[in-house]
């Protein structure tokens, strides 16, 4: 495990964000746990709490899937909650996992400006890690995939495919109004991607999807009624987007285009590398659960067994950030891929 060293700086602010907050939580009053002296522990004895935000999308369900197997394998042990998309009950389970004396939380949060506070005083309890969404100057670390980049290296790909000069109108499918950091650093990076290539565009439509591929279907069926010749799709994930596909497909539509600001997920890699560079599929944007999730909880295990401190860590980890399309697809594409 790679580890990362915070600079004295960011040291100092971590230490007194924690005095400040060390006063106002509302499980305890304990000291900040990033500040508690490492315990070592045997790993087999480690239990590791995963407040999930949903699993109704393959992202987030891999990413679950992937603790449970690390866990069996390596013999400690992984309790996980599902929010469902609830930003309350999201905070109740972690309450719930830190009563029951977990060594580390690693959370995905559903609501970083609702859950800030909350999330600060849990930090107090207990060691926190975010993966894939995180909140600020809050936890041990936060990792996740720079969604801008990612969106940005997905857009740059769209434009390529449009051709430099032209003006398209797009349809947006979003992650719903809790959705305040990753989607917008994904949407807008990837239409700076787009005018970087030299494409200009109107959006045209907006409707909420909340990352799920069946939720995506009723969506792009309301945009398509009222916006029929709409030439451009974006999904912020590849599940919506390719909800979006399957009713172009299932309405005959032929014409507009498809993408994705971020993902990879293999179902979208294999349209690009199977129909090639006229796939109406046109790019998405790697954002790997397995990487995210291996490094968060390499993190956590690190912490709980008292082979790693807080401090340790860089208060982001961004994974690898790649555009993907038909020119790229089969280097990213492997069947048996949980994503």
């Amino acid at each position: 495990m790679k580890l990362f060293r915070r600079t004295a700086k960011i040291a100092a602010i971590a230490g007194s964000l924690a005095l400040v907050l060390s006063g106002c939580t509302t499980i305890g009053g304990a000291a900040d746990a990033a500040e508690k002296d490492p315990v070592e522990k045997d790993l087999k004895e480690v239990v590791i709490g995963f407040a999930q935000r949903q699993v109704d999308a393959p992202y987030f369900a891999a990413m679950v899937q992937i603790a449970e197997d690390r866990a069996a394998a390596e013999g400690w042990e992984v309790r996980v909650q599902n929010a469902d998309g609830d930003a309350v009950t999201q905070i109740d389970q972690a309450q719930t996992l830190v009563s029951q004396g977990i060594d580390v939380l690693v959370v995905d949060a559903m609501s970083p400006a609702s859950q800030k506070v909350q999330f600060a005083d849990i930090a107090n309890e207990v060691p926190l890690v975010f993966v894939d969404t995180g909140i600020d100057e809050v936890g041990v670390t936060t990792v996740q995939s720079d969604n801008y980049a990612i969106g940005k290296l997905s857009g740059g790909l769209t434009a390529e495919r449009v051709g430099s000069g032209k003006k398209i109108t797009v349809a947006v499918l979003n992650g719903g109004p809790d959705d305040e950091v990753v989607g917008p650093q994904r949407q807008q990076g990837f239409l700076d991607g787009l005018e970087e290539g030299g494409v200009s565009y109107e959006i045209v439509a907006e409707q909420p999807a909340v990352y799920s591929q069946d939720r995506a279907v009723p969506a792009t069926e309301n945009i398509l009624s009222a916006h029929p010749d709409v030439d451009l799709i974006l999904g912020l994930n590849d599940s919506m987007a390719l909800g979006a596909l399957t009713v172009l497909k299932d309405q005959g539509n032929t014409t507009t285009l498809v993408a994705a600001s971020a993902d990879g997920q293999k179902e979208a890699i294999k349209i690009m590398q199977d129909e090639g560079c006229d796939a109406q599929y046109v790019s998405t944007g790697l954002n790997s659960p397995e990487l995210a999730a291996d490094e968060a909880f390499s993190i956590a295990l690190a912490i709980a067994t008292g082979e790693a401190q807080a401090e340790d860590f860089e208060p982001v980890i961004h994974t690898k950030a790649v555009g993907i399309n038909c020119d790229n697809a089969a280097e990213y594409y492997s069947p048996d891929s949980l994503f």
